[in-house]
């Protein structure tokens, strides 16, 4: 059985959070905390699709329809500012953006220029990279949401929002090392030498990179490989925990069972990837995000 969230006030934020798609947060939950997502966009063959508009199916099929590399595309400043505008519209007194790593996009560099805008309209708006990734960045802006809900206001929730995004941590195992080479993140050799070997690679991500940190041949194993990861990463605090996946369901949710089973988490939510996180990791990947509370 698979513990609910845990329960928080619905009472209205006076912080306001903004956050880019990639974080690719539980629906359910963004809309409990107001959360104001901006999308990035998807490239392929010529066409843009706003994250969030295409299934895994239409998704891949379109990818391997195109000539060329899909390439994800940061949203204009301009996204960002009239997502600024909502949440002050909705009633919030100061506006929290926060984004995936520099280090991974420009999201970050565009939504900066967006709050230097806002704050010539007089609007009260933070920036935070929470350094994150997927739910690493997930965490970070949940973390954010419920203590802008406290009398402590913006400062606390920018600074609860980089505590937990430089705690998090990240573990995923692909079927296939395909996108990953097509999106320029690993070399070609080594996506070829996979598909020879038919191994799952288990990798780390971490400084704008992914980082190869087993290759077993099964998905048990992988699933094994990840659970030790994350049990060395535990310590004697609770654990909150992401099971991710593209368009892999049910392991999805044999890995989310062994994770309640074995580690009895503080929170543990299942989320499937948005298409610009999909695009690289390909259909099959299934990964953790957690980090000790």
């Amino acid at each position: 059985m698979i513990p609910a969230p845990c329960s928080y006030t619905d009472a209205m934020n006076r912080v306001g959070i903004v956050i880019d798609s990639s974080a690719c947060l539980p629906a359910e939950l963004a809309e409990r905390y107001g959360i104001e997502i901006v999308p990035l966009g998807l490239l392929i063959g010529g066409e843009v699709f706003p994250d969030g508009s295409l299934t895994s199916d239409d998704l891949f099929a379109r990818v391997e329809r195109a000539n060329e590399r899909a390439q994800t595309t940061s949203p204009a400043p301009g996204e960002f500012l009239a997502a600024f505008r909502r949440v002050i519209e909705r009633g919030a007194e100061q506006v929290l953006c926060l984004t995936l790593s520099a280090e991974y996009s420009g999201t970050y560099n565009a939504a900066v220029s967006a709050a230097g805008i806002a704050r010539g309209e007089g609007i009260d708006a933070r920036m935070v990279d929470t350094g994150g990734l997927a739910m690493t960045h997930g965490f970070a802006v949940l973390a954010a949401a419920r203590a802008g809900e406290g009398v402590g206001g913006i400062d606390d929730a920018a600074a609860e929002a980089q505590r937990v995004g430089s705690a998090g941590r990240l573990v995923g195992s692909l079927d296939t090392l395909r996108y990953l080479v097509k999106s320029g993140r690993v070399p070609w050799i080594v996506g070829w030498a996979a598909a020879l070997l038919r191994i799952r690679p288990v990798l780390a991500f971490e400084d704008g990179s992914a980082r190869s940190i087993a290759r077993p041949r099964t998905w048990l194993a992988a699933r094994e490989r990840m659970l030790r990861e994350m049990a060395n990463g535990a310590g004697e605090r609770p654990l909150r925990v992401a099971v991710m996946h593209t368009a892999a369901p049910d392991r999805a949710a044999e890995l989310a069972e062994a994770v309640c089973e074995r580690f009895r988490p503080a929170e543990l939510l299942l989320t499937e990837f948005t298409s610009v996180m999909a695009v690289h990791t390909g259909p099959g990947f299934v990964g953790l995000a957690f980090y000790e509370d």
